[in-house]
């Protein structure tokens, strides 16, 4: 038989026991989970920016008149400054921060950058950018975890 002090002496000690499996677990399984929250808003971000790059393009096709280089840019800039703007329930981003910003570079196919092939046509390419939503924890030993570029950035482009 045992005696019931000597049980009650082994729980208690096995509270102790996990306490300090704790301390030791819980760190790991926070930046675990952090990590998989912030690359997984890292990455939505990133296809959001995207496709909302390759949707103004796409809406920038309806330019009848466009024939030049600045014709194409300046069409999609303006297309770009409706459907990308901050706070719009109708655009595109389904989150548009104060950093948003995006740049479009119109060029001729037809004279190509070295080792490109030369098309005829009009290439614009525009790249929607911003700051990551959630920023990394700076861990001793470890440093910034989990570490992501400064820049969120989503790229289409558009032979017209």
């Amino acid at each position: 038989m045992v005696r019931p002090n000597f049980s009650r002496a082994i729980q208690q000690r096995q509270k102790g026991a996990v306490a300090i499996e704790f301390v030791f677990i819980f760190p790991v399984f926070f930046i675990i989970c952090y990590a998989i929250i912030v690359y997984g808003l890292a990455f939505m971000l990133v296809q959001n920016f995207t496709y909302a790059s390759e949707e103004v393009l796409r809406a920038a096709l309806a330019c009848e008149d466009c024939s030049s280089v600045e014709e194409w840019e300046t069409q999609i800039n303006n297309i770009a400054s409706v459907r990308l703007k901050i706070n719009d329930t109708d655009g595109l981003l389904i989150y548009s921060p104060d950093s948003l910003s995006w740049a479009s570079d119109c060029h001729d196919a037809a004279a190509p950058a070295a080792g490109q092939p030369a098309l005829d046509g009009i290439i614009c390419e525009l790249t929607v950018s911003s700051a990551p939503l959630l920023d990394g924890i700076t861990m001793p030993g470890f440093g910034k975890l989990p570490d992501l570029p400064n820049l969120l950035r989503g790229k289409a482009s558009l032979l017209f």
